[in-house]
């Protein structure tokens, strides 16, 4: 990510995205458990975890989960509200983040590996295959690495927004769509997306990962709210 855009725009975010990224990390936790009926024994690492959504909804199976983020305010969350399990400060640099992690992991290894509305905001496609390289090395033999909300080239904002729409009007929570479009519109958000847009990721892209790897990628539905966006299972070639 660059030093002078998303970076700092999420290491300083507090609250703004709150409810929105509860509901739409709520999401995918669900669809998670119920694509790979994740158990109780599954080991889980959320990799841009925020606030700690993604953890606060599997609890409520008792599933924990280790996680990591660039916000300190974000992890203050994590920590607060899951005191057992473990919650890493990491940056945005790869190469630091190779020692960050190999210092508070010690090669423990995951049955899954989540990346969720993470790769948007990443450099280029070249940054993400770094970011995965990095974490294939806490995937268990047989394990999953997810990476989902991709953009790609047709992702449609619109039919995004309209997926949003129905889905916040489905639990009762309009107020909150109307003040998330409405930070979207004005704040920061829009001013930095302005300078560096969203990358788009095609699945071409994923495949070259895929390939460089020895991984396997499958192309999953459902994961998230948004419809247009896509999301990719890799897994080590047995």
């Amino acid at each position: 990510m660059s030093s002078t855009g998303w970076d700092n725009f999420w290491k300083d975010q507090r609250q703004s995205f709150w409810h929105a990224m509860q509901i739409a990390t709520g999401y995918f936790a669900g669809q998670f458990q119920k694509r790979f009926q994740i158990k109780q024994t599954d080991t889980i690492f959320d990799y841009g975890c925020g606030p700690g959504f993604v953890a606060d909804a599997l609890a409520k199976n008792n599933i924990s989960i280790t996680g990591a983020d660039i916000n300190e305010f974000y992890l203050e969350q994590c920590r607060k509200n899951h005191p057992a399990a473990s919650f890493i400060h990491i940056t945005t640099e790869v190469t630091a983040n190779e020692q960050i992690l190999s210092a508070a992991l010690n090669n423990k290894r995951f049955d899954y590996i989540i990346v969720v509305s993470v790769a948007q905001y990443m450099k280029n496609a070249a940054e993400l295959e770094a970011v995965v390289k990095m974490l294939l090395t806490y995937l268990k033999a047989g394990g999953k690495l997810v990476l989902a909300d991709i953009i790609d080239g047709n992702t449609s904002s619109l039919k995004d927004a309209l997926s949003l729409l129905f889905h916040y009007i489905k639990i009762g929570r309009v107020p909150t769509f109307v003040r998330f479009m409405l930070y979207l519109l004005f704040s920061n958000y829009r001013k930095v997306s302005g300078k560096m847009p969203l990358l788009l990721i095609p699945e071409q892209a994923i495949r070259d990962i895929a390939v460089n790897n020895s991984l396997t990628y499958e192309k999953v539905n459902g994961l998230t709210i948004q419809k247009t966006r896509c999301n990719y299972v890799l897994s080590p070639k047995q």
